[in-house]
């Protein structure tokens, strides 16, 4: 799998605050970094789904439903 690197810019005292923390939970900056980005983005991913799950569901002026409709509702997305 070919990798690109990319570079920002942070103040030094958040770089050594990202640094200590990345230390104690024993991970590379690399990794803390990567992980924050890509968690962020299925966090939006998720939110987005579950809105146009309850978009879809007012749609169809349902007033409660079972797991397995919810289900079916997030299949739709």
């Amino acid at each position: 799998m070919s990798q690109s690197t990319i570079t920002f810019r942070i103040p030094d005292d958040e770089k050594e605050l990202v640094s200590e923390y990345a230390k104690a939970h024993n991970s590379s900056l690399t990794e803390l970094y990567r992980n924050a980005v890509l968690d962020k983005i299925e966090d939006e991913i998720d939110l987005k789904t579950l809105q146009n799950a309850i978009k879809i569901s007012k749609e169809k002026k349902e007033m409660g439903i079972s797991q397995d409709e919810l289900e079916e509702l997030l299949n739709e997305v």
